[in-house]
């Protein structure tokens, strides 16, 4: 099963740029994106925090989805981020599509007073922080869970959401792709792991633990940053370095031989700039190449 492509842009959270972001967003869903993403980076001060730009965005958007592109679990408490998601949702109902990762930059998340796990312990709080979001958005009136890291003790239940929460992970090695195909919704490679080469083998991989997991390639959902050491630019100068032309056909490629449904395209340096050319020369082309092809591999 193939999914329906939807493309985001990535909001570099700028402090300075302040309520700049907000039309930016606004702009993002006149132009019909469906997705706006927001990374978590607590403790940077030149970023606001993306909880709060994330709630700020759903007041003054109607209709396009959120994406925590990724949640710090590291600076979050899972139940903390269970009533977080939680409530966002109630406020905007099925907009949001909640990723979620273990932190990673772990001298920036100590310098801020947070842990400094190793892969392993990131890995096991993972796992469990997922099985007590879960719970806490099951809707049963009674939970419990004892886990190695986490608890929950009976704790007074959320209302069951209208429709289920996605859950993504943000997963760089193989053990989390494991987990990812295990329990998760969406899938978003980790951002310094994006060239293609690596694309096609973690892509293999990630279809080989769905399969031991009892899943289908098509029951989970593929994202692609498209901002990473990426460019929309006159001169082609690598993957998804270059003019429309080579965005449309490299996007297409991505869509029908890895199976990624979401793409979120961003440009540093100009994102007001681009987000229209992404708009009106790319994201149409793209969908129309990947409809006909999927259309032409039905019926043959």
């Amino acid at each position: 099963m193939s999914h329906p492509l939807q493309f985001g842009t990535f909001l570099f959270p700028r402090t300075l740029a302040g309520r700049d972001l907000l039309d930016h967003a606004a702009q993002a869903e006149e132009l019909g994106y469906d997705l706006i993403a927001v990374p978590d980076h607590p403790y940077n001060p030149d970023y606001l925090d993306e909880i709060a730009l994330l709630a700020a965005i759903i007041g003054r958007t109607s209709s396009v989805r959120v994406l925590t592109n990724v949640a710090n679990l590291a600076l979050r408490p899972p139940a903390v981020l269970a009533k977080t998601a939680w409530s966002m949702d109630r406020l905007a109902p099925g907009r949001l599509q909640f990723g979620i990762g273990t932190g990673g930059l772990w001298d920036q998340i100590a310098g801020l007073g947070g842990p400094r796990w190793q892969p392993g312990e990131a890995r096991e709080r993972l796992t469990e922080a997922i099985d007590v979001i879960q719970l806490l958005w099951s809707g049963q009136s009674d939970v419990t869970y004892e886990g190695k890291y986490y608890q929950l003790d009976h704790p007074a239940p959320l209302l069951a959401p209208a429709r289920p929460i996605e859950l993504w992970i943000g997963s760089g090695g193989p053990l989390m792709r494991r987990l990812t195909a295990k329990v998760a919704d969406g899938w978003i490679p980790n951002g310094n792991r994006l060239d293609l080469e690596s694309v096609r083998a973690d892509s293999e991989h990630l279809n080989a633990e769905l399969q031991a997991a009892g899943r289908e390639p098509g029951d989970i959902k593929r994202l692609y940053n498209a901002f990473f050491g990426h460019k929309l630019q006159p001169k082609s100068e690598g993957f998804l370095t270059g003019p429309a032309s080579q965005w449309i056909d490299e996007l297409t490629q991505l869509a029908l031989e890895f199976d990624f449904d979401t793409f979120v395209v961003a440009d540093r340096e100009q994102p007001v700039e681009h987000l229209r050319i992404f708009a009106e020369q790319i994201i149409p082309q793209v969908r129309e190449q990947v409809a006909s092809a999927r259309a032409s591999a039905a019926t043959a």
